[in-house]
């Protein structure tokens, strides 16, 4: 295997585009030959901030030329939502592995058919889940046998700070923006899919509600095993960024707080250093380990994705139960939802790996 840096394009350099530009700078496995992006002074500002005068940057109108570029192997797609599948077709058509932020594309069929074109191929296909690639929460899960047949899990994620409204217009809105990680966390820690699943939901922001969105909801999730589950969402958390899972068992039970800044503490432990702000230095590690693990993929060192087509087109449609829930007021059967959502094609390897 070629110990040579991997060559990649990076589509999108909005927040989560900078997040994985630091990781692509600090991973000597990688480098970054193109930026697409739409705002080119903004792409020009970052890179010569940052030093990194070999790159070259492309408007995403002429996005083509960068994917044709033989030296290119992988493409990290971090742009809006509705700008996913674009790039993800093209990086398929041009034979380049992918890494994606959720959702891979709108439309169950739209993703089923991106997994079975990237599998067809030989590609690597992605979808990022950071979660799964966090050092406490996949610490977490490997001890969670310890406290014996699980009873519960809570988990809580409230955000901090809200995200701007020309955000929030693109974001697929609260269910698919946000919840999406919690569900497939819980199918994760559980690895069952619930059988029923109720939401209720309110919104006290103004300019959230003109969007027909939330901005706190509650769900409860009944497990074949019988495991109750609660899932509390935030878009608003004044005090920093509030992440918590709690698994409950007969032996006991094991909690992932939120980290600290650090283990300061002031007046005989009575006052400790703050949480973590936001999501990007919460979560700073797992992004990390999620690019590293896209590489081992690439090159080979590692064989099995850590997120699978089967993960992600579960937790999708989960997404979309948690919602109907929601506007209908009713409990989801969540088998029966299934099969509506995946007609015929329920059988399929993509949704049973």
């Amino acid at each position: 295997m070629s110990r040579k840096p991997i060559g990649l394009i990076l589509c999108g350099l909005g927040r989560m585009g900078l997040i994985h530009l630091d990781n692509i700078i600090h991973n000597p496995n990688v480098e970054l030959l193109y930026l697409v992006e739409s705002n080119l002074d903004h792409a020009n500002d970052v890179l010569t901030k940052n030093n990194l005068n070999n790159v070259t940057v492309v408007h995403c109108d002429e996005s083509e030329k960068a994917f044709s570029d033989p030296l290119v192997e992988g493409v990290i797609i971090c742009t809006p939502t509705d700008k996913h599948e674009p790039y993800l077709k093209l990086a398929l058509k041009t034979g380049k592995h992918i890494l994606c932020e959720k959702p891979i594309a709108i439309g169950l069929d739209t993703v089923m058919s991106c997994y079975r074109e990237a599998k067809d191929k030989g590609l690597v296909l992605l979808c990022a889940f950071n979660r799964r690639f966090d050092p406490q929460l996949y610490k977490m899960r490997e001890q969670r046998h310890t406290v014996g047949p699980i009873h519960s899990i809570k988990i809580c994620s409230r955000d901090s700070p809200r995200p701007t409204i020309d955000y929030l217009k693109i974001s697929g809105g609260i269910f698919h923006d946000c919840l999406i990680h919690d569900l497939d966390m819980l199918r994760w820690i559980v690895e069952e899919d619930p059988v029923t699943v109720y939401t209720t939901a309110h919104t006290f922001d103004p300019e959230i509600k003109a969007l027909d969105d939330y901005d706190t909801v509650f769900v409860v999730l009944k497990f074949p095993c019988g495991v109750i589950a609660h899932i509390d969402v935030s878009r608003h958390c004044v005090f920093g960024y509030d992440q918590t899972v709690q698994i409950y068992g007969k032996k006991g039970n094991i909690i992932s707080d939120n980290p600290l800044k650090s283990g300061l503490l002031r007046n005989g432990g009575a006052e400790r250093d703050e949480i973590f702000y936001s999501f990007p230095t919460r979560y700073a590690a797992a992004y990390q380990e999620e690019l590293k693990h896209f590489v081992d993929l690439i090159k080979g060192t590692s064989s099995v994705s850590r997120v699978k087509p089967s993960d992600t087109l579960r937790a999708t449609y989960l997404c979309e139960a948690v919602e109907e829930s929601c506007r209908t007021g009713k409990v989801i059967h969540v088998p029966s939802f299934f099969q509506n959502s995946f007609k015929g094609k329920t059988d399929d390897p993509l949704l049973n790996e």
